[in-house]
């Protein structure tokens, strides 16, 4: 069987002209093969800039690379999104292309792309998160082999932006990371999730409470962050008001909750979203419950007073300080007589 082509790459600099010149000189030049996918197929882009040594970046899909573009930046006139920062910064962008891509090949592309790129380091902002993966599709077989070759030519041409897959799949941030696509078993478990969590916000209920149980290695720490984030994705498409909280035991995953929801973009628009449960606890009143607290690794909750947590019950203070409670739970991890 033969190998798939190779993508075609091509970085240009940011802003009308240089995307004007590439239209209408450098494309032309170019084999009739390689026009005819980068204007009449599917490709994949990434808007990437710098801000204070580290970078942003925006990742999308389109079917008209050269009017999605003009787009944007028709937007940076109008608007104080993403879009301001490209004639401010010196921005470039990557245009990729490849003879088998069609739309649902282009959107698990862009999906990647997106969970990689957050769980780069240098990387403090990734904007377009909302994931929309595929299920089944043809070439869905040549989907690694085609990401793999996307992904080391983009590393030719930039190694601090595009680090090593290995490197990328060793991060705590891409493990813990809301944008892995999910086993069906997961995305039924989030569909109900998030159903739940509506109706007892509708009815306007209190102290309701979300049990999910499982053993170490079964997805519990992605279907929480998966499911945490689809719910801010959802208030903002909808948008309504949402107060939603993940608490976190560990110190280390503190720090890359942390990390994820400062590149989402949550503490910026909602500030603290992620702590201990002792300092939610402390922080907040029963007599103005957040919307929904999830707990990870809730079988880590103490069942007595120990150091700055003066209560009884951890998981009860916290059901009283939220409308709904999601705790992630395995009855085998407890290890103390206070948990």
């Amino acid at each position: 069987m033969c190998s798939v082509a190779k993508p075609i790459i091509k970085q240009i600099r940011d802003n009308r002209e240089a995307l004007d010149f590439f239209e209408t000189v450098s494309l032309p030049a170019e084999d009739e093969k390689t026009q005819a996918i980068i204007m009449n197929f599917p490709t994949v882009y990434i808007h990437n800039w710098q801000d204070s040594g580290a970078f942003e970046v925006y990742v999308g899909e389109t079917n008209n690379i050269f009017k999605r573009t003009r787009q944007h930046y028709d937007a940076a006139l109008n608007q104080p999104g993403w879009q301001s920062k490209l004639s401010k910064k010196d921005a470039s962008l990557f245009i990729i292309g490849h003879e088998h891509f069609n739309k649902s090949l282009t959107l698990d592309i862009e999906n990647r792309l997106m969970h990689y790129m957050m769980s780069v380091e240098r990387v403090k902002r990734v904007y377009n998160l909302r994931d929309n993966p595929q299920t089944s599709y043809y070439p869905m077989g040549e989907f690694d082999e085609i990401f793999g070759k996307i992904w080391r030519g983009l590393r030719k041409e930039n190694k601090n932006l595009f680090p090593t897959e290995s490197a990328i799949k060793d991060s705590a941030i891409y493990k813990a990371s809301p944008l892995h696509k999910l086993t069906k078993e997961q995305e039924k478990a989030r569909e109900l999730i998030i159903q739940k969590v509506s109706e007892a916000l509708e009815k306007e209920e209190t102290k309701q409470l979300i049990f999910i149980d499982g053993e170490a290695g079964t997805g519990k720490t992605v279907l929480t962050s998966s499911t945490f984030y689809e719910l801010y994705c959802q208030a903002e498409e909808s948008n309504k008001a949402l107060k939603c909280q993940l608490l976190v035991n560990h110190d280390e995953q503190i720090i890359v909750y942390e990390q994820i929801a400062e590149k989402l973009g949550l503490k910026e628009k909602y500030g603290k979203v992620v702590s201990k449960p002792t300092t939610f606890i402390n922080n907040h009143s029963e007599n103005a419950p957040i919307d929904v607290a999830f707990v990870d690794e809730a079988h880590l909750l103490l069942t007595q007073g120990k150091q700055s947590y003066r209560g009884e019950n951890q998981l009860k203070d916290i059901i009283d300080r939220a409308r709904v409670t999601v705790v992630m739970f395995d009855e085998n991890q407890i290890l103390t007589t206070e948990q």
